[in-house]
């Protein structure tokens, strides 16, 4: 393998071996006879000359004749002997020179690195600080520590779930989560159906929608931050899902507070569905914008998702009015309601404010970041919603699953 940078001679037909050097052979300047005289070491015989000695050309220059007396014959036998090795070894032994294809300061040039090359550099962890980041992968300057690199490899965001870093509670925080609500989906239809004999499919139905967003919304988030290190186009189209996600989470717990808050009437469900349902819509076709992912509205996508989970605050508050206070806390599992907007919310607010790492930077790098704290409020969310539903579920089937008793009637009970 010649050395970068070398000059490569032409080669001779094999009729004009042996024969006299032309002139077009030979350097025509002292530049060029110098550079011969300097470069000619590294030739091999049998590239393009003879041993034989050559002799002055008729009516060739001064310059020309004495550029004829450097001729390979006369180069020591040692390096003559070294050269012939070196063409060798770059003719016939290609699986040497790939073994030995780093750094060679005798060859005087380095190979490019691998991307394991590069990872098995001196020094070169798993984790890197936010300085070393790409610019795509900054986003929050107190969090200092614990980034993974850029991996370009989905195998590789799969192997870092196994080893600590700053995406790690944000991860299992809602893998977790995940598998809770999977395994909870069957179990809790088997527990409804036999513990409530007048179940319809509308109320497995409004049950389904809810788990269905938080099985999205977790499992998105999830998958979001553990393939955030793979490039930037990867990161831009797992973050769309994490939004997608959340939207579905919000709009999907409307559904049941207004099916069990207006459980008796059909014309109100269906309006406050079909108005949060356009909500949730339009909110998505937002978050698929590029400039919306970008960290400058982080503001404006906490107060977007705001705004939709503040919108189901509507059929609460009329549910209240329709009822009374006492009333909705049963009928529209009120308090459970409340739990999990004041989770949501909390979560919200840590979350677009950066705390507690705002106030402390480097302090919360792995564990307790506003991030982590908000994934962990929206799991806990989750979990009251759920429990709220069952509430309320529970709360008609046993006092007016066929809607017969008035709501005066009602209050009257629970006055």
């Amino acid at each position: 393998m010649k050395s970068p940078g070398s000059p490569v001679p032409s080669r001779m037909s094999s009729s004009s071996m042996g024969s006299k050097t032309t002139a077009h052979d030979l350097p025509h300047t002292s530049t060029d006879l110098h550079s011969h005289s300097h470069t000619s070491s590294s030739y091999s015989t049998t590239d393009t000359f003879t041993d034989e000695k050559t002799y002055p050309m008729d009516g060739a220059s001064p310059m020309q004749q004495a550029t004829q007396m450097f001729s390979l014959s006369d180069i020591d036998p040692k390096e003559k002997k070294g050269n012939e090795s070196e063409s060798d070894n770059d003719n016939g032994n290609d699986s040497d020179d790939s073994k030995n294809s780093g750094d060679d300061p005798e060859k005087g040039w380095r190979s490019l690195p691998t991307q394991d090359d590069t990872d098995d550099q001196a020094g070169l962890g798993l984790t890197c600080t936010w300085a070393e980041l790409p610019q795509w992968m900054q986003d929050n300057p107190a969090i200092i520590t614990g980034y993974r690199r850029a991996t370009y490899s989905y195998m590789k965001c799969v192997q870092s779930l196994w080893y600590l870093h700053n995406e790690t509670v944000n991860i299992w925080s809602h893998l977790l989560g995940t598998i809770a609500f999977v395994i909870l989906a069957p179990v809790a239809y088997f527990r409804i159906v036999e513990a409530l004999n007048s179940v319809q499919w509308t109320d497995l139905a409004v049950l389904y929608v809810f788990m269905a967003g938080a099985i999205m919304c977790l499992s998105m988030s999830a998958s979001f931050h553990a393939f955030s290190c793979h490039s930037e186009s990867v990161w831009s189209q797992w973050v769309r899902c994490d939004y997608v996600g959340i939207v579905s989470l919000i709009v999907g717990s409307c559904y049941p507070a207004v099916f069990y808050g207006f459980y008796c009437h059909q014309t109100l469900q269906i309006v406050y569905i079909s108005i949060m349902s356009f909500l949730g819509a339009t909110t998505i076709v937002a978050v698929m914008q590029p400039r919306f992912r970008l960290p400058q509205f982080r503001w404006v996508r906490a107060g977007l998702f705001m705004a939709v989970g503040f919108s189901g605050l509507v059929p609460i508050v009329h549910g209240i009015i329709l009822y009374g206070f006492h009333l909705a806390q049963r009928a529209m599992a009120l308090n459970y309601l409340f739990c999990m907007g004041a989770a949501y919310l909390i979560g919200v607010l840590l979350y677009g404010s950066r705390t507690p790492e705002v106030f402390f930077p480097g302090k919360f790098d792995n564990f307790a970041a506003s991030h982590q704290l908000f994934h962990i409020c929206v799991v806990i969310g989750c979990a009251v919603h759920f429990a709220g539903m069952i509430k309320a579920m529970e709360f008609w089937h046993a006092n007016n699953a066929d809607c017969s008793v008035s709501v005066d009637q009602l209050k009257a009970m629970y006055s």
